[in-house]
């Protein structure tokens, strides 16, 4: 692989991510009106020990704070602590809507009209926003968490091979750094699934290598395509390189569900 710019280093960096790709180390913090419902609707099938509704914000991976109208004192208080710990927030906002929020932005907040029940599909995926990658270990026992999870992984991935695609300077660079971007989405992806992750480095080598095998094979041919495309430009570079990692998770998802025999 050296010679695609991808050394034993970057491979064994990879393996080490790999071995912790489903570790939780923090809870999400579910706290307000109702946090007990939501908390209880959100570990549906899972672990309940890994949504608390008691606790310190700066212990929490994530905050769902259930606000009813208007921040109150307290929601103010609960909310400027997950800040201060750089512990990513979600408002989920009941009764009186577009009443703004502090320390929270507006994409960030889920409303819910009077008289329906807590709308947690889009909480998941407000949750799978705000966490990012530390979304997959948590998803990968809250099942109610992991469509939301996994379809933002792979959007996250293919705007971030579009970006590196279409902006990146020069030519040299792109596929090894594509490659191992994307084989991470896909450790992501597996690890959300409830794929156990690897119990020692030889291990985790042995089960990334496939996963940057693919994600090279799939940059080749994307290179391909864009040299022989008579449209040229680096637009058109990031857009297949979005559209190839979308495409290699979607395959990736296919040969897993096949081996899991779903």
């Amino acid at each position: 692989m050296n010679a695609l710019g991808i050394g034993g280093r970057d491979v064994l960096a990879l393996a080490r991510y790999a071995q912790h790709a489903d570790v939780v180390d923090r809870p999400l913090l579910v706290t307000g009106v109702l946090a007990d419902q939501l908390a209880a609707a959100l570990a549906d099938g899972g672990d309940r020990a890994l949504v608390a509704t008691r606790g310190d914000p700066a212990d929490a991976a994530a905050v769902v704070r259930v606000v009813a109208g208007a921040a109150t004192a307290g929601d103010e208080a609960h909310l400027r602590a997950a800040t201060r710990a750089l512990v990513p927030a979600v408002v989920v906002q009941t009764g009186i809507s577009a009443v703004r929020l502090p320390y929270v932005l507006a994409t960030d907040v889920v409303e819910v009209p009077p008289g329906r029940g807590f709308p947690v599909d889009e909480i998941a995926a407000a949750l799978a926003a705000a966490l990012g990658p530390r979304g997959a270990p948590l998803a990968s026992r809250l099942p109610r968490l992991r469509p939301a999870v996994e379809r933002r992984r792979i959007l996250d991935g293919a705007v971030s091979a579009g970006a590196l695609a279409a902006l990146g300077r020069g030519s040299g660079p792109h596929l090894p750094a594509l490659a191992l971007a994307q084989a991470r989405m896909l450790t992501d992806l597996s690890a959300a699934g409830g794929a156990p992750s690897p119990s020692d480095t030889r291990a985790a080598a042995e089960t990334v290598g496939p996963l940057l095998a693919a994600a090279l094979a799939t940059g080749l041919a994307a290179r391909t395509l864009v040299r022989r495309s008579p449209v040229g430009g680096r637009l058109v570079g990031g857009l297949v390189a979005a559209g190839a990692t979308v495409a290699l998770a979607s395959l990736a998802g296919r040969i897993g569900s096949v081996r899991s025999g779903t």
